[in-house]
């Protein structure tokens, strides 16, 4: 906890207050030439953020807002811990529980960008005030225009940055979902370009996947097929995570392989990897029994 300001560290009593009056001067003095008072204040609201980021790890929201609220007042202006201050209050009003608040979040989200308009924090601000836009609440309809401008600015500004590319993904997930032709074409497109152009992306196994889907509508199941098994041999491992695991893909290349492209000896191999790798997983007699069918079938 912060220490108070009428008691210290050790539970006694500040010094006289006359030698406050002294001292005052000096401590402004040392503010404005950037010295200990500052890195004093910087220090303490770098704490503060790190123990708001804790609060809304564990869903206290109104405990990281304190947080975030003391670490604002805490930082010096147009300091980067007070964007940081802003970027954590901001994010806690707009995913809070109960009773959010976007529009104070957008505000703050603004006045981030404001402050360093090329900065880290500018890039993230403005997926987040993208995301307000495409993520309405139940019985609204998204602006979709409105949505892919949104998203097109954090691509146009910060085309490399891992929020550009991220804006990328959601954006052109927009047009797949409609399950439109035209619009399929256009995704493919510019998926194809956005892979060629970002080979070490950790975002290249949502494009395969959204090519995927595009292949879908376009009716080409062969192309969907590669475009799958793609989307899994790009998958960013993540060793910290118990609980991920290749399942579903393996369900979903092997079916496609079997019942859309024909293809038994895709789908063969994706049920059988399936069985070995997940043997107490629901589907495992389902491939089982693919794996029996394609035989008799003489696959």
């Amino acid at each position: 906890a912060v220490p108070s300001i009428t008691v210290g560290m050790s539970g006694e009593l500040p010094p006289p207050r006359r030698f406050r009056l002294v001292a005052l001067p000096l401590v402004l003095l040392a503010a404005a030439c950037g010295g200990p008072r500052e890195a004093v204040d910087v220090k303490r609201a770098a704490s503060l953020i790190a123990q708001g980021w804790e609060e809304y790890r564990v869903g206290e929201f109104q405990r990281a807002e304190w947080r975030f609220e003391d670490a604002v007042e805490a930082a010096p202006e147009k300091s980067v811990e007070r964007s940081k201050a802003l970027y954590g209050l901001a994010t806690s009003l707009r995913l809070r529980g109960t009773d959010p608040k976007p529009a104070k979040a957008a505000e703050l989200y603004r006045k981030v960008v404001a402050a360093d308009p090329q900065g880290d924090l500018a890039a993230w601000s403005l997926l987040a005030l993208a995301r307000m836009e495409h993520v309405v609440p139940v019985g609204q309809e998204p602006d979709y225009p409105k949505v892919r401008a949104a998203y097109q600015e954090v691509i146009g500004r910060f085309p490399f940055h891992l929020a550009g590319e991220e804006a990328f993904i959601y954006q052109q997930a927009t047009f797949v979902a409609t399950l439109k032709p035209e619009d399929a074409a256009a995704a493919l497109k510019a998926l194809r370009g956005f892979i060629a152009g970002h080979a070490r992306s950790r975002f290249v196994s949502p494009a395969w996947a959204l090519e995927a889907e595009c292949f879908f509508t376009l009716k080409r199941p062969a192309e969907r097929l590669a475009a799958e098994v793609k989307a899994l041999e790009t998958t960013e491992l993540d060793p910290t995570n118990p609980i991920m695991d290749h399942a579903n893909a393996y369900w979903k290349i092997a079916s496609v392989a079997e019942f859309e492209a024909g293809d038994f000896g895709v789908a063969r191999r994706y049920y059988k990897k399936l069985v070995d790798e997940y043997p107490t997983d629901i589907r495992r007699y389902g491939a089982q029994q693919a794996i029996l069918r394609m035989s008799r079938a003489g696959g």
